[in-house]
């Protein structure tokens, strides 16, 4: 009894790792004896164990987490045998080790994952197995065969390089300030940049980079800077700080070259920073680089390796370089901001100073506020409510207007279908699993026999299709098939499809269901499994050919024949059908498409029920019309609260227009725009309508025509009462040209011309507006 007190939860686990100590055993770890295991094991077997090689050690650390099991399977003796070296731990020493417990699944579950190409492979390995030796021996983590920071011993810091740099500047001290605004972004970037693969690096790069010192590079990047912002146990490093004069060298030349290849998106600072001193930073790293490649340190100016980092000969007392640091999950920073910055390098003697200074700053600012109510308080109630009453939605529902109620309904018979197929999935009666043929003549059978059933499934289901045609894809080495397996049936679905990973989007070519199963929501659930599968990949465009009778479903599957994805990318790298409709999906990377339906039934609930809160004293009243309204209005306008039926509505400053409050200055800024435009050189094709009879075609394509004549007319008759209805009707005009008319037209160029400074004088005119022309694809000359 006394032995089962001192083996709680902690212990119990680490008892998996140390080996058997009852004579000569040669058992390296405890191993519980599952109950009915032979059954547990061939029902996870459909989807953990297959998926993933790591599921055995996951569902043994469970079941010595949960229950106290004495008998070992493997050696047959007491878990006191493997619990002899745990007796003489420290709880924080537990602590530690079950802390690496947790990173070792971590580890195990995207290593299981990862895609075999991708670099962080090796530091995956290397992780695992600094785990797993610790947790064996128990002893502190090892350093692996990479080294330990700092890596270039003999050289700076980049920190104390940039700081150096500045303070070399011939500049006054106000120039020195601007440098080091643009230093400290340099810095941040620097400290998260991820490397790309060594084919892209090196296209970026104007030396020549080895494949060796990339490799090298890469693992302790990912190793001590990367992964440690993932894992528990790991000490966070600053890329800044741990790395030399090599390294910054490499990465101005990384950065030179990308900010001028016009396509490179930020690792640590934000878009509006890189777009307002994207100059700034190639200047910045340019002159950097070759400051450090002139420079000729001798052996006595350089400083040991022990003074590298705490070098202070080059701060200026008015100078603070800072730049933003890499985070532990566990560092929660007191500011509202999910980065925190530093005003010296990392290290054990600096950081926690900071943090008791910190909490000495900020321990009664947060008494002080505590009772202070939030100028969103009122709002955050109104929502509480609203999301009260949509909870009460399912029992009230005679309460909703008929539309409303109709539509509530459809919504729950479509996330009921598809929580059915969820609990089936979760249940083991259905999985899900991507398969295709990778011409290797000893690949799994079983695999190999899955392909056919899917390719006599996509024949009996689309007849129209070629079966020849249907095969050569499915077994198509760049094609991947995603298919539902049931349980005792074998292939019951699929979706055929071909990721064009570089150009970030794939091609649906077949998607069908058995007849039997279409009516249990497995279509939608396939669709939701493919979408989170693209978002894995980082795919974020799905494209189809749709024919009539595919339309419907594709339509609700999110498919829309309007694509969000320029035709430039995928012209010339998918097939098109005769008579099918190109649709396309954009998929969103926060979302979780399986777990969606059950979230729009929530977000649904909770918009009726906002609306029935704040609207309910009218709701299902019919009110007249407004032309008696308008006719008694002198103005040409109507006040909001006039409108029958608004009277109710718990509207704020924020959710509309204060139409009561006339704009003077609006007719006399909408006058010179006017006049400014129709003056210009380019205006000549929008002066006046566009004649019918010289271009037939054009009413019949253009529902909504619009000009200056008619601007002017509407203008005079007091149509332009808010700033957004003048520039609607400017864009309409633009936009109708565009669509109208190609690209290399002399009418599209004008169009884009004279766009260009209509943009310019609406946001110098009407700088508050969150509606402007915008630009489109800019014509050749």
């Amino acid at each position: 009894m006394k032995q089962r007190e001192i083996l709680d939860e902690r212990r119990r686990q680490l008892t998996y790792f140390t080996s058997c100590n009852a004579g000569t055993c040669q058992c390296r770890g405890f191993r519980p004896v599952l109950s009915n295991e032979e059954e547990t094991v061939e029902r996870r077997a459909t989807r953990a164990e297959r998926e993933n090689d790591y599921a055995p050690m996951t569902r043994d650390l469970e079941s010595l987490a949960s229950e106290e099991i004495i008998e070992c399977r493997t050696c047959g003796h007491s878990i006191s045998f493997h619990a002899e070296p745990i007796k003489t731990l420290s709880e924080e020493e537990i602590d530690t080790y079950t802390d690496r417990i947790a990173d070792l699944q971590t580890c195990c579950s995207e290593l299981s994952e990862i895609d075999p190409t991708n670099e962080s492979l090796q530091t995956l390995y290397i992780t695992m197995q600094m785990l797993l030796k610790s947790l064996r021996t128990l002893t502190p983590i090892e350093v692996p065969f990479i080294g330990k920071p700092n890596f270039e011993p003999d050289s700076f810091s980049p920190f104390i390089l940039v700081k150096k740099f500045i303070a070399s500047r011939p500049v006054d001290n106000a120039e020195k300030h601007r440098l080091a605004e643009i230093g400290t972004l340099f810095l941040t970037e620097m400290n998260h940049w991820r490397l790309e693969s060594f084919e892209n690096l090196a296209s970026n790069l104007s030396e020549q980079l080895e494949q060796g010192r990339y490799r090298m590079m890469f693992t302790r990047l990912d190793y001590y800077v990367n992964m440690p912002s993932k894992y528990l146990t790991f000490k966070q490093y600053q890329t800044v700080d741990i790395f030399g004069e090599k390294f910054a060298l490499t990465f101005c030349d990384y950065l030179i070259n990308a900010l001028n290849s016009e396509e490179y998106s930020p690792f640590g600072i934000s878009e509006s920073d890189l777009e307002e001193s994207s100059e700034d930073l190639t200047t910045f790293a340019t002159e950097l680089k070759s400051w450090i490649e002139l420079q000729n340190f001798t052996d006595d100016s350089y400083p040991s390796s022990s003074q590298r980092r705490k070098d202070s000969s080059v701060s200026m007392e008015d100078l603070q370089l800072t730049y933003v640091k890499r985070k532990k999950p566990t560092d929660h920073s007191e500011s509202a901001s999910s980065r925190e910055s530093t005003t010296s390098p990392v290290n054990d003697e600096s950081e926690e100073p900071l943090k008791k200074k910190k909490d000495r700053s900020s321990s009664q600012p947060s008494t002080a506020n505590s009772t202070k109510k939030s100028p969103e308080t009122d709002e955050s109630m109104a929502v509480v409510r609203s999301l009260i009453r949509a909870i009460k939605l399912e029992s009230d529902m005679d309460a909703m207007e008929p539309k409303t109620k109709a539509d509530f309904e459809e919504l729950n018979k479509e996330v009921s279908r598809g929580l059915g197929a969820l609990r089936d999935e979760e249940s083991g009666l259905i999985e899900f699993r991507v398969i295709g043929n990778d011409l290797d003549p000893f690949q799994d059978h079983e695999q190999l026999a899955q392909l056919v059933e899917l390719q006599n499934l996509f024949g009996a289901q689309l007849p129209k299709m070629p079966k020849d045609y249907v095969t050569r894809l499915i077994f198509d080495s760049r094609h991947l098939n995603m298919v539902i397996l049931k349980r005792d049936v074998g292939v019951i679905g699929g979706i055929c499809f071909r990721p064009f990973t570089n150009r970030g989007f794939v091609e649906i070519v077949f998607c069908a269901i058995t007849a039997q199963e279409q009516v249990k929501g497995y279509g939608t659930h396939l669709m939701n499994h493919c979408k989170d599968y693209m978002i894995k990949n980082k795919i974020y465009h799905m494209l189809t050919f749709a024919d009539e009778f595919a339309i419907g479903y594709f339509t609700k599957q999110g498919f829309s024949d309007k694509l969000e994805i320029k035709p430039t990318v995928y012209h010339g790298w998918i097939k098109e059908y005769e008579g099918a409709t190109l649709m396309g999906c954009h998929l969103h990377p926060q979302i979780s498409y399986i777990k969606f339906p059950d979230f729009s039934k929530g977000i649904q609930a909770l918009h009726i029920g906002y609306k029935m809160e704040n609207g309910a004293e009218c709701r299902g009243r019919v009110f007249g019309g407004l032309e008696h309204i308008f006719r008694e209005s002198a103005s040409g306008f109507i006040e909001l609260r006039k409108i029958p039926g608004t009277d109710s509505l718990k509207m704020n400053k924020k959710t509309c227009y204060q139409l009561d409050e006339l704009d003077d200055t609006l007719d006399t800024r909408i006058v010179s725009i006017l006049k400014k435009l129709t003056a210009d050189k380019n205006a000549w094709p929008f002066l006046k309508p566009v004649d019918k009879h010289e271009v037939p075609d054009y009413y019949a394509y253009i529902k909504h025509p619009i000009d200056f004549k008619t601007i002017q007319e509407k203008f005079r008759r007091k149509y332009y009462a808010h700033q957004h209805l003048f520039i609607a009707d400017l864009t309409r005009m633009f936009q109708n040209c565009y669509s109208f008319n190609g690209i290399d037209t002399i009418y599209y160029k004008l169009a884009y011309k004279l766009n260009e400074v209509a943009l310019k004088l609406l946001k110098s005119a009407f700088p508050e507006s969150s509606l402007y022309p915008e630009l489109p694809e800019r014509p050749s000359n």
